[in-house]
């Protein structure tokens, strides 16, 4: 493709925000993609790529659509066999596990039979893959004319939200139209509370606590916040996180944060290790090495 040289000369690249993601777009950001130029231009660089990523990726996934597509036109095999034999030659071709897979196809196929509008916006750059996965999950057990209408309302201010508050606001829309739907799903959501340990590279352990009431975590998150900040107010000097992680373990295993509870564990050492005449690691009751 030829580029005119002339736009090369130009003081500014602002006017690459008008262009659409395509051939065009890509070559001009080749022919950029070594000329100096100021932070605030490099800032319309980066958003240009972005949307080029956007837009590769809305063609990635409407290849997996189509592989599923192509089962059901040429070999007549039904949809949800045919959803399974594509996972299969995805998963072959990308070199992808069983899983990844199956979500990333189940992804296009919704983007594809639920939400074409969400993808025509991520084929265009308008969002990306990470706000396209936020109006696939906030909508995926509705029914398809509810999610469609609820993504047509929410698209046009998708691309200035953040991730976050773009779930909130399908989340708000989504009880505002069902209400009886969501409050069931809250409460399944609550009976499957649960907390989970996990360990970490490094020795230390993750405690993950799931799809808690909101109103007790957030008293819970507001009483570690109010410790650590008197703590600190004292004179400690542990950082914040530092404070609240104490203060919550304190207050789980029944001490304070001035006496940290003796709460006893179980952990087997070997011999040698307890006569200082190794240093094999000693393994924790339900945590590991």
């Amino acid at each position: 493709m030829k580029i005119p040289l002339n736009r090369l000369a130009e003081s500014t690249v602002r006017w690459l925000e008008e262009v659409e993601p395509g051939l065009e777009l890509a070559g001009w950001l080749m022919a950029y993609s070594d000329v100096r130029m100021s932070g605030y231009d490099r800032i319309v660089v980066l958003r240009a790529h972005q949307r080029m990523a956007s837009h590769y990726a809305a063609q990635v996934l409407r290849d997996m659509a189509e592989v599923s597509a192509a089962f059901v036109a040429e070999d007549g095999v039904n949809v949800q066999s045919a959803d399974e034999y594509a996972a299969a030659e995805i998963r072959a071709a990308l070199r992808l596990t069983r899983r990844s897979a199956d979500a990333e196809l189940s992804f296009a196929l919704d983007l594809q039979r639920r939400l074409p509008q969400v993808f025509e916006s991520l084929d265009s750059g308008n969002i990306d893959v990470r706000r396209a996965k936020v109006f696939d999950r906030y909508t995926v057990d509705l029914p398809i004319a509810t999610a469609r209408t609820i993504a047509e309302a929410v698209l046009p201010d998708a691309p200035n939200l953040t991730t976050g508050q773009l779930g909130a606001r399908l989340e708000r829309l989504r009880m505002e139209v069902q209400p009886d739907e969501a409050h069931e799903r809250y409460e399944h959501a609550v009976s499957e509370r649960r907390v989970v340990m996990e360990p970490t590279p490094a020795g230390t352990a993750n405690l993950y606590a799931f799809d808690l009431p909101p109103d007790r975590a957030s008293a819970l998150m507001k009483r570690l916040n109010r410790a650590a900040r008197s703590l600190r107010n004292d004179g400690d000097e542990r950082s914040m996180d530092q404070l609240r992680a104490d203060v919550f373990l304190d207050l789980c295993t029944g001490g304070t944060a001035e006496s940290p509870s003796e709460g006893s564990v179980d952990i087997s050492v070997d011999l040698e290790t307890l006569l200082a005449l190794n240093d094999d690691p000693g393994e924790l009751a339900g945590y590991g090495p």
